[in-house]
C-alpha cells in the first residue's frame, strides 16, 4: 500500500529506517522501504545493515545527482501507488506516526498529506541557532495555521503523496538543476488543484544545518526564485518575501538597493551568525538580497 521512500547523502539513516520498518510491520498493510544514496563521501554501515530488514531497498547513486532527482528516482522504482518522502535527517514523534497516518488517509480522500514538522525543543549547539530558531518559529506550524495556507505550508521532509500525482508535478522540475524547488512543487499542487489534507502527525527535524551553512542555503534558494519568477514557473507574489521585494522595486531602483545591501548586510550577517540571531533581522536580510539580485 505505501513506499516509504528515504533519499540520503552523508547521513546514518539506519536508526529512522529501523523505526520505520517496526511501525509498518505493525500495521499489517503491504510496504516496502526504499532507501538510495546520493554517492555519500562519508561511509556509514546502513549498506550492510538495512538489507537486512525485510522490505527494505538500498541502492547508491553511482554520482550525485541532487535532491529532486533521487527522489524522482525513488519514486519511478516505487511498487506502490501511495509515497511517503522522508528526509533522513527526520524522525517521528512518536511510535503511532505511521498508524496516524495510515487512519487519517482512511478517513479522508486527498492527493498530499502532511502531518507537521517540529525541532528539538532546544537549539543542538550555539552554532545552529538561527536554523533552530527558524525552524521552531517559521516551519513548525501548528495546524490551525497550515489550514490558513495549505500549499505554502507544507514541506517536503515528510510528505505523503499519490505516486501519479508526484511524477507529474516533478516531470517540469527535474531540468531545472538549483536547490530550493519545494516552493515550487507546492505552487504546481495549487496550480492543479490537488487536494491537500493537513493533520497533527509531526516529524522531528534533527539534522539542522550550523547558522552559515543554512544562511549559504537561504541565498541559494532565494537565487532559484529569482530565476523561477523569470521563467514564469512561479508568480511573484506567491511568497512573502518576493511579493514585498517586487513592491520595494516600484520605489528603490537598482542601484539603491545593491547599495543598501552592500551597507547593511556585514552587520546583519554579524548578528545572524551569532549565538543569538533575530529572525526580524533574518526577514530583512532575505528582502534585501532577494532586492538586489
Amino acid at each position: 500500500m505505501i513506499s516509504v521512500l528515504i533519499p540520503t547523502y552523508n547521513y546514518n539513516v539506519y536508526p529512522l529506517v529501523r523505526e520505520m520498518h517496526k511501525q509498518m510491520e505493525k500495521s499489517g498493510v503491504p510496504f516496502e522501504i526504499r532507501v538510495y544514496d546520493d554517492a555519500s563521501t562519508e561511509l556509514f554501515d546502513q549498506a550492510q545493515l538495512l538489507p537486512e530488514l525485510s522490505g527494505v531497498i538500498y541502492k547508491r547513486n553511482d554520482q550525485n545527482l541532487g535532491r529532486l532527482a533521487t527522489r524522482h528516482r525513488l519514486a519511478q522504482d516505487a511498487r506502490y501507488d501511495w509515497l511517503l518522502f522522508m528526509d533522513a535527517d527526520v524522525f517521528p514523534q512518536d511510535r503511532f506516526f505511521v498508524s496516524k497516518l495510515l487512519k487519517t488517509m482512511e478517513q479522508n480522500q486527498a492527493d498530499v498529506y502532511f502531518g507537521g514538522i517540529n525541532v528539538p525543543e532546544h537549539p543542538p549547539a550555539p552554532d545552529k541557532t538561527l536554523r533552530w530558531k527558524y525552524g521552531k518559529y517559521r516551519e513548525s506550524k501548528a495546524l490551525n495555521e497550515r489550514l490558513k495556507m495549505p500549499y505554502r505550508s507544507i514541506l517536503c521532509g515528510t510528505l505523503t503523496v499519490k505516486k501519479q500525482v508526484f511524477l507529474q508535478e516533478a516531470k517540469v522540475m527535474l531540468p531545472i538543476k538549483k536547490y530550493g524547488l519545494d516552493v515550487l512543487f507546492s505552487y504546481r499542487l495549487k496550480l492543479h488543484q490537488r487536494k491537500i489534507h493537513h493533520f497533527n502527525n509531526p516529524v522531528t527535524h534533527l539534522g539542522l544545518e550550523n547558522n552559515q551553512a543554512f544562511l549559504d542555503k537561504t541565498q541559494q534558494a532565494l537565487e532559484t526564485f529569482k530565476y523561477l519568477i523569470d521563467q514564469n514557473l512561479l508568480p511573484k507574489d506567491y511568497l512573502n518575501v518576493t511579493a514585498l521585494a517586487f513592491k520595494l522595486k516600484r520605489f528603490c531602483p537598482d542601484m539603491i538597493c545593491h547599495l543598501t545591501f552592500k551597507i547593511f548586510s556585514p552587520l546583519i550577517k554579524q548578528n545572524l551568525l551569532s549565538k543569538q540571531p533575530a529572525l526580524k533581522l533574518f526577514d530583512f536580510y532575505k528582502l534585501l538580497y532577494f532586492s538586489q539580485l
